[in-house]
């Protein structure tokens, strides 16, 4: 029986919960509105190629554009998928485009029509919500019925509806699994063939330990396992890895239905059949302080101690690279693979050393470490994606430059290795040979890179005279984006690699001027040089240092591959 107090209770519910619908069909109406007069749209990523610019569960925000850039991000159809990737270079009208973990370039290119239009925004977390409302809204509304056709007292009613929403949060948390997850992206064995690197991304939203890195939403890593299952697969498992802020938000969370639903009470006790006194409620001591500590120890223990169970096997059946993946997920792993015996020096150019002049080699070799003309300042603008500390050190065309340890006399076989970024034609050395020690005023120069005055991306050697290869006319590398260089000299001739790809050669061209120098990194003597491709022509005289930012540099003492230089390339893509 439903006293009149009970009644008036139900109705005094009613009212706001369809006030709240009313509004949400209101609001709903309205931002669909705008959309359709901006041209704005909406999509949730589904899939980790994007890492940690556009985590799974993101929602993205695109506005067409009248035009795209290089390095843009967009959003765009092919076929009967929508796919969310970066441009990368534009050829014949069309966009190349790649998604920042995948090894390489997209199949097709991507026509202008074809674009949805330009990455405004990105709301980590916010696609997963976004494609959960319709669950969500469905849970809510089945719960709503259940509460409504049962009793009708109001303490019941919410216990209902409490209830129903909890289990309705827990089934689609089950299903699209927001929270901690993991995805393989390749793997390989390693050297030995005792265990397999995995390449894994972390799909969920909060942090995960697998193999002793710690990995964060978005973010990808190598990771090496010899555990392996009963059916001999190696395997994987990752753990949650939460801070104590995060763990102490997990926990409130948890309690907050049960604290809700002890705060719903009968707004008049019903009096016991008999005239007997009602029982007072002491579900607070009773209730309250067991789950607390229950809920407390229960959160604590699966996010330290145990693992999800999310386990992820990769069978490998011999010792080299099958699954024929990139090898290398960041610009260090790359340059070291080289050795030190192939290497004069590499370096990561990230200002952390000290003292705070010097830049360590990659390696470790004490002898190895160069020295900057003056402290360098750092930018958080970089070119190696996944490499950490993530910085990368501005060159102000004034002052700057990395010098080298240790004078080579006459080095004929060589590669060269940069990643630069510059919005400046007619720009100076970002990395070279010349005959002064620790200084730009250089008396013999050549066994250079530098941008011309079209922003040309040009390789030179001085044999017997000035000798230039350069990327094709008509397309500048001064565009403020980041770009992977490699040039070499061999007995194979010259050779030029912008941004993992063979864009000039020079197989006649096996020397250069004999006489004994340094290598140098962002500075030099670039008088009497030449605008892109030349023989003998010296029309471009560029002044002795770089403007720009540049990270990871190298000096090898062989030619790099082709197939090594676009590995290069992609472990910082």
């Amino acid at each position: 029986m439903t006293t009149d107090a009970t009644a008036a209770a139900v109705r005094r519910t009613a009212g706001p919960a369809f006030a709240l619908a009313a509004a949400l069909v209101l609001i709903s109406i309205a931002v669909a509105v705008a959309f359709a007069v901006t041209g704005i749209r909406l999509f949730a990523v589904q899939t980790p190629s994007m890492g940690q610019t556009a985590p799974v569960g993101s929602l993205v925000v695109t506005h067409p554009q009248r035009s795209y850039a290089i390095d843009d991000v967009v959003t765009f159809t092919t076929g009967d998928r929508t796919v969310t990737h970066r441009i990368v270079d534009e050829r014949e009208g069309a966009f190349v485009t790649r998604g920042d973990l995948n090894g390489a370039p997209d199949a097709a290119p991507v026509a202008l029509d074809e674009v949805v239009g330009r990455v405004v925004a990105i709301l980590p977390g916010a696609g997963f919500l976004l494609q959960a409302a319709p669950w969500l809204l469905l849970g809510a509304v089945l719960t709503e019925v259940v509460a409504w056709v049962g009793d009708r007292r109001p303490g019941w009613a919410w216990s209902a509806r409490f209830t129903g929403w909890s289990l309705t949060v827990t089934l689609v948390g089950l299903w699209m699994r927001p929270w901690f997850d993991m995805v393989l992206l390749d793997f390989r064995a390693t050297d030995g063939g005792s265990g397999a690197l995995l390449h894994v991304v972390n799909t969920g939203l909060f942090p995960l330990v697998a193999g002793g890195t710690r990995i964060l939403s978005g973010q990808d890593a190598t990771v090496p396992t010899t555990d392996r299952a009963s059916n001999g697969a190696f395997v994987l498992t990752p753990h949650p890895d939460l801070d104590l802020p995060m763990r102490l938000v997990v926990i409130a969370l948890c309690l907050l239905p049960l604290v809700a639903a002890l705060l719903v009470r009968d707004p008049v006790p019903v009096a016991a059949p008999g005239g007997l006194r009602v029982r007072p409620d002491t579900r607070g001591g009773r209730v309250v302080v067991p789950l607390i500590v229950v809920t407390v120890t229960a959160v604590a223990l699966l996010t330290g101690l145990s693992s999800t169970g999310a386990a992820f096997a990769a069978r490998v059946s011999s010792t080299s690279d099958t699954a024929g993946t990139n090898p290398f997920f960041t610009c260090r792993d790359a340059e070291l693979a080289v050795g030190t015996l192939g290497t004069k020096g590499a370096y990561a150019l990230s200002p952390t050393n000290t003292p705070s002049k010097s830049e360590n080699d990659l390696s470790g070799i004490g002898s190895r470490r160069a020295t900057y003309a003056v402290a360098p300042a750092p930018s958080t603008s970089i070119g190696c994606r996944r490499d950490l500390p993530a910085t990368s050190v501005v060159f102000d065309g004034r002052s700057q430059c990395l010098f080298v340890p240790g004078s080579v006399t006459n080095p004929t076989t060589f590669s060269l290795e940069a990643w630069f970024r510059t919005s400046s034609t007619s720009n100076g050395k970002i990395i070279g040979f010349g005959s002064a020690s620790q200084s730009a005023a250089d008396s013999q120069w050549d066994r250079h890179i530098y941008l011309d005055s079209t922003g040309r991306v040009v390789f030179g050697v001085y044999p017997d005279q000035v000798r230039t290869i350069a990327t094709p006319a008509g397309r500048s590398y001064a565009d403020g984006a980041w770009h992977a260089v490699v040039a070499s000299l061999s007995t194979a001739g010259m050779a030029l690699y912008v941004d993992g790809t063979l864009v000039a050669t020079n197989p006649t061209t096996t020397s250069a001027q004999n006489y004994t120098g340094f290598w140098k990194i962002g500075c030099g003597n670039l008088a009497l040089w030449a605008n892109g491709t030349s023989n003998g022509i010296s029309d471009y005289s560029g002044p002795s240092y770089f403007i720009g930012q540049i990270q990871f540099a190298a000096i090898y003492t062989r030619a790099l591959t082709a197939d090594e230089v676009r590995r290069h390339y992609y472990a910082g893509r």
